[in-house]
């Protein structure tokens, strides 16, 4: 038996070179791996002295040679192939052990085009495949971690059985399959005339995790992120304690973090409390523990085993505050001095996933996100473009109150995230009410209105709409609460009958021209 190393990852190859030895396989290896297993105490015999041929232009060219590649793809049940496999004096080769070159990292660590394009693997590609092709009589490694089942299996069976085998190549061509993927997506990333939406979509992930579970428990789940992103996010978040978290609390999180993305350069202490995908509470504050306070009150009951997200450092009042309430998962910029000590000290070990961000800077104009439907997906631009306040009209011959800006543009970025279709109330940089998915905009309104009435709070209020409004129900039901001011997209034909209903009633009236749907 013979088996090819060519590494650049080496971590324990002499160990299975070692391994492979006992049972009476020589080992044939490329230059550098070569001096690793040599030093290693494994009796190795140069590629070049396989193939007649020296390596070339730098390494570049070493593989790459019939008597490897006939090595590895002629089938052992075909005459024709064994007899041509004689005739040319090819032996055969049992393991390939090939791992590629580091283009991920060198990219990562700022590699210069040239310095790039040197990374791209080219013969450790071809030997995967080639064996991955040929997995019935050739054995395909790529990643040291398979090392231990391998020898493990070797020593108890003296063989490597048809189902490990095949489980293997298939490990090996996503291992080639990712490495084309990321190198085609930082290719495609240099030219200046990159598509948005190409014919082909090529999206890699790598698993972070296993999850608790799935959105219910009775389903298997798992977090995975994108190779190379580093923007501030629930991916790039660092657990701190608690249960892994479910996919249910993993999106509670993403929601409540993107919610407070919107505040970024806003200067104010932000703080949201989430439940379902989906905003109880969103508030400014003047402290920590004002500002989660008044999140939480914006609708107590609702907040009730929800996921708390702050762009603060919770300190010790925060955090005794906290742990009043049920909650299934916190995420903040950090934590002061004994503030995780004394929320752990009121949890059961294990409960309420703890995370911390770094600051949550805006994502970076054109960032694309997706939407899973059965087959496929559609994909889309992140809406990301600013709110040009400026372009906003009061139609409306009653003005719209110089205080009630700040809520009009507190709102504004919080109803974005609000499940359509949205309309909500705020007051004083703080939802008092929020009506979420819902399939008549009427039923919306009225939901938040009777929040916010509950509340105390309804009077004085802005209200937000995430669309037009098709008829004047909701202006009417609004003046009926006491609300001061209505913000919508307009473009209804029936504008002039919602306008008049607030005119009628005293409250003044903003058109967006912008629609803000989250579906």
């Amino acid at each position: 038996m013979r088996a090819l190393f060519s590494l650049t990852n080496k971590d324990r190859s002499a160990e299975l070179a070692q391994c492979l030895a006992k049972f009476g396989c020589e080992a044939v290896s490329t230059g550098g791996t070569a001096k690793h297993l040599i030093a290693a105490g494994v009796t190795v015999i140069p590629v070049e002295e396989v193939t007649g041929f020296p390596e070339i232009m730098d390494g570049r060219v070493k593989t790459l040679h019939p008597l490897i590649h006939g090595g590895i793809l002629a089938r052992r049940d075909n005459k024709g192939d064994m007899e041509e496999a004689a005739k040319h004096a090819i032996t055969m080769l049992d393991f390939v052990v090939v791992n590629l070159y580091a283009f991920e990292q060198a990219i990562a660590e700022g590699a210069s085009f040239e310095e790039a394009l040197d990374k791209i693997d080219i013969g450790g590609v071809a030997l995967i495949r080639a064996a991955a092709k040929s997995h019935k009589d050739v054995v395909v490694l790529t990643d040291p971690d398979q090392y231990d089942s391998i020898i493990a299996e070797l020593e108890e069976n003296g063989e490597i059985s048809q189902s490990t085998r095949l489980r293997l190549a298939a490990e090996a061509l996503f291992c080639t399959a990712w490495y084309d993927t990321a190198i085609a997506i930082w290719m495609m990333s240099q030219c200046d005339d990159q598509p948005k939406f190409p014919e082909r979509i090529l999206m890699p992930f790598e698993r972070l995790q296993v999850l608790r579970y799935a959105e219910n428990p009775h389903q298997r789940g798992a977090l995975y992120r994108q190779p190379g992103f580093a923007e501030p996010s629930v991916v790039t978040a660092k657990q701190l304690w608690g249960n892994v978290p479910s996919a249910t609390t993993i999106g509670d999180l993403n929601a409540g973090l993107e919610i407070l993305r919107e505040f970024y350069g806003c200067n104010e202490l932000a703080a949201v409390v989430i439940k379902h995908n989906g905003p109880c509470g969103v508030s400014f504050g003047a402290t920590p523990k004002e500002t989660f306070t008044r999140a939480r009150d914006a609708d107590p009951v609702s907040a009730f085993g929800g996921v708390i997200a702050c762009n603060f450092v919770i300190d010790m009042e925060t955090a005794a505050t906290i742990v009043e309430m049920k909650v299934d998962g916190i995420i903040a910029t950090g934590f002061a001095d004994g503030a995780l000590e004394l929320i752990q000290a009121k949890r059961k070990k294990g409960q309420t996933p703890i995370f911390t961000v770094s600051e949550l800077t805006p994502l970076p104009q054109g960032t694309l996100n997706f939407r899973h439907v059965v087959g496929g997906m559609v994909l889309q631009e992140a809406d990301l473009d600013q709110l040009l306040w400026e372009d906003w009209k009061t139609v409306t011959t009653v003005e719209v109150a110089e205080s009630a800006w700040s809520d009009i543009v507190f709102g504004c970025l919080v109803i974005k995230h609000v499940k359509s279709n949205s309309v909500i109330v705020v007051k004083d940089g703080q939802t008092v009410g929020i009506g979420n998915g819902q399939t008549s905009r009427v039923d919306s309104t009225r939901i938040a209105l009777e929040q916010a009435k509950a509340a105390g709070r309804a009077e004085g209020a802005v209200l937000i709409s995430d669309s037009f409004f098709p008829f004047d129900d909701s202006v009417k039901l609004a003046a009926e609460y006491g609300i001061s001011t209505v913000v919508q997209q307009g473009g209804s034909i029936r504008d002039n009958e919602s306008i008049a209903a607030a005119d009628e009633h005293g409250i003044a009236m903003v058109m967006t021209s912008r629609r803000m749907f989250w579906h």
